[in-house]
């Protein structure tokens, strides 16, 4: 393709976008809004340096932050400057270092032939470097280590650097891991990914032949989502473009999101400071969504200090206005979603590759996933695994359909071993046979554990173990509430102990286990192996359905965080609540509701025509059941530009102002059986995750008594008494 000159790129790029790609050499910041054609200013001005001739491709170095993106802007640039030619350096920031390490590793001394520790090779070096301290797992876990010796590669310390910086008694035990993890690494001429950027850092740093090669390399350099970089990201692009500082950066302040990563919006922010003879240019003009979307985020963003000052703008038209519904609960949530999908695919002639569903926790898809399949809705979830395929989820289950059913091998073999009990698959092998040979179940085998040939002392007692477990459970499933076995169940298992180890990881798997017991508060008014016969049927329906072939038509189900980059000309962003969205870490931490509006904002930048926002009034979240004051961000939002089905009223927000029950249109359904009030004002009670309280309030609806308790350590909480683990001291 021969070069375009300035008039034909003017033909196809805006008077902004022109001015980036055409920006003369120096530094170069474009504020890039969310659909405002950020990926083709970053291809056009790599092919506009190719073509005017500034610089060779292999003289442009241009990061991306996945690899896909990477390929598809490699695609389009040949499609612009010809094939042919050495392509640009184009890649993640890991992949990147990468290629250097392998070239230039050696002179900090890194194998050339290294290979790469994935995350479960991290944790078992993790490990291995704690058993040679002889720290306990259970007071430190490995996973919660790993993750701060993580953040502290990306902050650029090394363990003599941040074990100088301890501050409490955790940091110094992850002080003492991280010298002899690194050594593991070494003896095996291992990296983990941290060790990739920290390393190309250290390289540049301590060699300066390296550092001034690199440097003449690359001419140009040209960094995509500028405001997600960390430490250690921001460092290696500062030296990198040190020498000849024609670096472009693009991104978003309003769409940093990724704090939890490590990532620094004030990387984007400081740009200017950093390079006082900068360009700025502001992408404004949005070419994905209505006005009316544009003008709701824009009202939840305003609200952040400090951000660049912009406004997104579109000729698409004010289109429809943004749907607000009001719902009792995430049932009727769920139920309220897919009627409209349906409203769309018969009357708008929409597909269901065209809407999404969002929402701030994997917990909340749950309500979402069920309805969908009994409405037979295909769906695809992005970003994790389904509810009920998610690993805790099965092994819970696992261990309800070994109580119900001695004779079920698959659940057996899935947690005679979990957790672990050295009992191992020579062992499981042996009592299969054993059961094969009796003609009786697996469960009848090991009630006389010694009685079995091929089985030695240790592993006898160890089934014996599992065996009492199991015993005491179905005991307890003739006289306690389904919900009560299934909290026993996930204390005596063990499952409770492995899952909940004081990582991020491990909490919301311990939050996946407390959605996963509130459901059961449903077969309350059954008994006990009634109840259980129940739940396991609902639940496979579930989980047969859940084998949907992801390559076909289906609607989208994924988080907030996994959506920035997607659109969608039908977004539904669920649970718009305080609590949720903001989510309550948030509330609590210094600069958390900024990100969460960045957050919210992302979400409704994702919707191209139509944009529906829900809140519920009572939702089952974790194993308890709370009243919700809408989100903060609602009561922002212009009433000009909202659609408000019959009846609704005005929100308040969730900053304490007004009643709740003025957030709710309608009262929740009617119950056939009487409620009894249980508890009364000034009663002392307690409960097994928040502690002593007393009862502030108790109130009766329809369906259930809601209680507000003053807790001693964690204050004020609205609880539902069905369901919360309450006691009366």
């Amino acid at each position: 393709m021969s070069a375009l000159d300035t008039a034909e790129l003017a033909a196809i790029l805006n008077p902004p976008q022109l001015k980036a790609v055409t920006a003369p050499d120096g530094p170069l910041l474009v504020f890039a809004g969310a659909g405002s054609g950020k990926t083709r200013v970053l291809t056009y001005r790599i092919a506009h340096l190719i073509q005017s001739g500034r610089a060779f491709p292999d003289q442009i170095l241009a990061v991306t932050f996945t690899n896909k993106a990477a390929r598809e802007m490699r695609s389009r640039i040949e499609e612009l400057v010809g094939p042919g030619q050495a392509p640009p350096w184009m890649g993640t920031f890991h992949s990147i270092c990468g290629r250097i390490l392998r070239r230039d590793g050696h002179l900090i001394g890194i194998n050339r032939s290294y290979v790469i520790y994935d995350e479960a090779d991290r944790l078992a070096a993790v490990k291995r470097a704690m058993q040679s301290l002889r720290l306990d797992e259970k007071k430190f876990p490995p996973q919660a280590v790993a993750g701060r010796i993580s953040h502290a590669k990306n902050e650029l310390l090394g363990p003599a650097e941040f074990a100088a910086q301890a501050e409490d008694y955790f940091s110094e035990v992850v002080g003492r891991v991280y010298e002899p993890y690194d050594k593991v690494l070494r003896s095996a001429d291992a990296l983990d990914f941290d060790d990739m950027l920290l390393l190309t850092a250290r390289l540049f740093r301590e060699d300066a032949s390296a550092l001034q090669k690199w440097q003449n390399r690359f001419r140009h350099i040209l960094v995509d989502e500028y405001q997600d970089t960390n430490k250690v990201q921001y460092v290696l692009i500062q030296l990198l473009a040190e020498q000849h500082r024609n670096l472009c950066v693009v991104g978003d302040d309003d769409q940093s999101i990724y704090s939890f990563r490590g990532a620094d919006v004030r990387n984007i922010l400081s740009f200017e400071r950093d390079f006082p003879e900068a360009t700025i240019v502001k992408l404004e003009q949005n070419y994905r969504s209505t006005q009316h979307i544009l003008d709701a985020a824009h009202a939840v963003i305003k609200g952040v200090p400090d951000r660049a000052e912009k406004q997104l703008w579109t000729e698409a038209g004010a289109g429809e206005k943004v749907f607000l519904g009001q719902v009792y609960d995430e049932q009727e949530e769920a139920l309220a979603v897919v009627s409209e999908v349906g409203r769309l695919l018969h009357q708008e002639e929409m597909a269901l590759n065209d809407i999404a569903v969002l929402y701030r926790t994997n917990a909340q898809s749950r309500a979402l996933e069920e309805v969908m399949v009994r409405q037979n809705v295909p769906y695809k979830l992005v970003g994790g695994v389904r509810f009920y395929e998610r690993r805790e989820i099965k092994d819970a289950l696992a261990y309800l359909r070994l109580i119900f059913n001695p004779a079920d091998v698959v659940a057996f073999r899935r947690i005679v071993n979990l957790p672990r009990r050295k009992i191992g698959d020579k062992t499981i092998s042996v009592i299969e046979a054993a059961a094969a040979s009796r003609g009786v179940a697996v469960g009848e085998v090991i009630r006389e554990p010694s009685t079995i040939a091929g089985i030695g002392s240790a592993g006898a007692a160890a089934l014996a173990e599992f065996r009492d477990i199991i015993d005491g459970l179905r005991a307890d499933l003739v006289e306690k509430p389904l919900q009560e076995l299934i909290g026993e169940m996930l204390v005596r298992s063990g499952i409770q102990r492995m899952v909940d180890d004081g990582s991020d990881e491990g909490a919301e798997r311990w939050q996946n286990l407390l959605e996963f017991k509130g459901l059961a508060s449903e077969y309350a008014g059954m008994l006990g192996p009634e109840a259980l016969a129940q739940f396991l049927e609902d639940t496979a329906l579930v989980s047969d359905v859940d084998s949907l072939d992801e390559s076909k038509p289906g609607l989208t189900l994924i988080t907030l965080h996994m959506v920035k980059g997607l659109e969608f000309p039908v977004v539904f962003m669920v649970g718009m609540e305080e609590g949720l969205l903001p989510h309550l870490r948030a509330i609590e931490e210094p600069g958390g509701i900024d990100e969460e509006r960045r957050l919210c904002y992302v979400g409704m930048t994702r919707a191209m025509r139509r944009l529906y926002l829900f809140h519920a009034f009572r939702r089952h979240l974790f194993g308890v059941a709370n009243l919700n004051m809408p989100s903060r961000f609602l009561s922002e939002l212009p009433e000009a530009i909202l659609h408000r089905p019959a009846g609704s009223t005005r929100l308040r927000g969730g900053s304490g102002r007004g009643s709740l029950l003025d957030a709710v249109s309608r009262q929740p359904p009617a119950r056939a059986e009487p409620l009894v009030q249980r508890y009364s004002a000034g009663q002392r009670v307690s409960h097994k995750s928040f502690g002593s309280g007393i009862v502030v309030k108790s109130t009766m609806t329809r369906s259930d008594e809601e209680l507000i308790v003053r807790f001693d350590g964690v204050g004020i909480k609205i609880l539902s008494a069905s369901i919360a683990p309450l006691e009366l001291a």
